[in-house]
């Protein structure tokens, strides 16, 4: 008997929550409803599409390679500027800008230090004192346990070169490290 009594008690209050009055609440979303209106601004107007006929078709393509003419020139030396030797072979990291580098470490001692460099590729190079590295002539003239000195000859553009002397910083492990987290 009091089980029956208990499971009527819980279905009255049960069946009493269903019952809620939301009076209150109508009252209120209708009020807002009338007192706010929703703006919604229109469109902008379309742009008529404008035609422009190709007229570079005599030109060579940007896809093309250009003609072994137009890269192999030699630039005319003048006077005063620092001669390059462009015919030399090139090294290893002469094909990485040197934002694109990082110095990761040193190896040696004293009398001999080589600075691990990493290119954007992820490969790992030794280098030491004048070796080449960059997209300017740059030339390692010291290595330092926490840095590199390098001096570069940047093209001015009128054919000669500006001498910029640059370091490389050893990269700190623990910044980055939270750079790749």
């Amino acid at each position: 008997m009091k089980l029956a009594s208990l499971s009527l008690l819980v279905a009255v209050v049960t069946l009493a929550g269903c019952f809620d009055d939301t009076k209150d609440i109508e009252q209120f979303m209708a009020d807002v409803k009338a007192n706010s209106s929703a703006r919604i601004p229109p469109l902008p107007p379309v742009k008529a599409f404008e035609h422009l006929p190709y007229t570079s078709a005599e030109l060579r393509s940007p896809f093309s390679l250009p003609s072994p003419e137009a890269y192999n020139q030699q630039p005319v030396h003048q006077p005063g500027c620092v001669p390059l030797d462009n015919q030399r072979e090139k090294q290893a990291l002469e094909q990485y800008a040197i934002d694109n580098l990082k110095m990761r470490g040193t190896l040696g001692h004293a009398d001999q230090l080589w600075a691990l460099i990493e290119a954007s590729d992820q490969s790992m190079h030794r280098i030491s004192i004048n070796d080449r590295l960059g997209l300017f002539h740059g030339k390692v003239v010291d290595v330092k346990p926490d840095y590199i000195e390098i001096t570069e000859f940047i093209p001015d553009g009128s054919g000669c070169t500006v001498q910029r002397n640059s370091k490389l910083q050893l990269l700190d492990a623990s910044a980055d490290a939270a750079e790749t987290n």
